[in-house]
C-alpha cells in the first residue's frame, strides 16, 4: 500500500554518515543500569510514548537524513531514513523495542543492529552506543518531535508540509502532524513540474521536498489511491517549493 511505503518513506537511522550513532552490539550496559526516579515514575510509565516521531538529523556526507519512527503500543516500530540529495532513497527497517530499566531510554533492535534514544516529552533523543546523547555543537539535531495527529484545518493561510510526487504517489503531509494527505495539482500541473524542477533528475525516487501550499480540503474526491490516506486536498496557490534544508524543516522544538 502506498501510504505505508510512505510512512517508511521517511522512517529507518542507518545513519550512514553518523556512525558513531549507529551500533549493531547489544546495548547491555544500558539495559542493566538502574536510576532512581520519583514516585516510581519513568518515561515508559507517564508519557504517551507511542507514536510517530521525526526530525532531519546530521550527516557528514550529506545535508542531513529525514528520519521517522513509529513505536507502537505492542513494542513495535517502523523506521526508516531518506538521506538528502543521495541516490541511496529510502532505507527502511521494523523490529521490536525495550525500555531501558530505569525506564527513560528506548532500545530498538533489527536484523540491521540496535539503536537508542532517550525519551522525553513528545520527543525522542538519538543516543550514542553507550546510551549517551551528544555534546557537540550539532547536539540539538538529534531530536525527533512527535507528531500530531489532530486533524488539519484548511483555510486560506498557507501550510508548510513535505511534498511528493512519483508513481502513484501525489502527497503533501504538514509539518508537525502525522496526517498525510493526497493532493491534487492544477489542470496544468504546475506544481507537478516545479516538483521535478527542483528535485531534479537525479533525485532518488520519491524524494520529498518542503512547500508552503494553500489548499482546500476536497473529500468529495477521496476515491482510487487517494482512499489510502487522511483526506484529499485542492491546491490552490503556490507560495514556494523548496529543497529541504535544516533552515526551512523547523519542526517545532519542544
Amino acid at each position: 500500500m502506498k501510504k505505508i511505503h510512505l510512512l517508511t518513506l521517511s522512517i529507518t537511522l542507518t545513519l550512514l554518515g553518523c556512525q558513531g550513532f549507529a551500533h549493531k552490539e547489544n546495548p547491555e550496559s544500558i539495559k542493566t543500569k538502574s536510576t532512581a526516579t520519583f514516585d516510581g515514575h519513568t518515561a515508559e510509565t507517564s508519557l504517551d510514548w507511542d507514536g510517530t516521531y521525526k526530525g532531519l538529523l546530521p550527516c557528514a556526507s550529506c545535508p542531513g537524513i529525514l528520519t521517522t519512527v513509529k513505536l507502537n503500543a505492542d513494542k513495535t516500530f517502523v523506521k526508516s531514513d531518506f538521506y538528502l540529495e543521495s541516490k541511496e532513497g529510502y532505507l527502511n527497517d521494523k523490529g521490536v523495542f525495550s525500555f531501558s530499566e530505569d525506564g527513560g531510554k528506548v532500545i530498538l533492535k533489527s536484523n540491521k543492529g540496535t539503536t537508542i534514544y532517550a525519551v522525553g516529552e513528545n520527543k525522542l533523543i538519538l543516543l550514542d552506543k553507550d546510551g549517551k546523547a551528544a555534546t557537540s555543537t550539532l547536539a540539538e539535531m538529534y531530536k525527533l518531535t512527535k507528531l500530531d495527529d489532530q486533524d488539519i484545518e484548511f483555510t486560506n493561510k498557507p501550510i508548510k508540509g513535505l511534498l511528493t510526487f512519483g508513481h502513484e504517489v501525489s502527497v503533501f503531509e504538514p509539518l508537525n502532524s502525522a496526517k498525510t494527505y493526497w493532493i491534487n495539482d492544477f489542470k496544468d500541473a504546475r506544481l507537478t513540474k516545479l516538483y521535478h524542477n527542483t528535485t531534479g533528475n537525479q533525485s532518488a525516487p520519491y524524494t520529498p521536498v518542503v512547500a508552503e501550499l494553500v489548499l482546500k480540503d476536497n473529500n468529495n474526491l477521496k476515491q482510487g489511491f487517494a482512499e489510502q490516506y487522511d483526506g484529499v486536498v485542492d491546491v490552490i496557490n503556490i507560495k514556494s517549493v523548496e529543497r529541504i534544508t535544516p533552515t526551512n524543516y523547523n519542526y517545532r522544538s519542544e
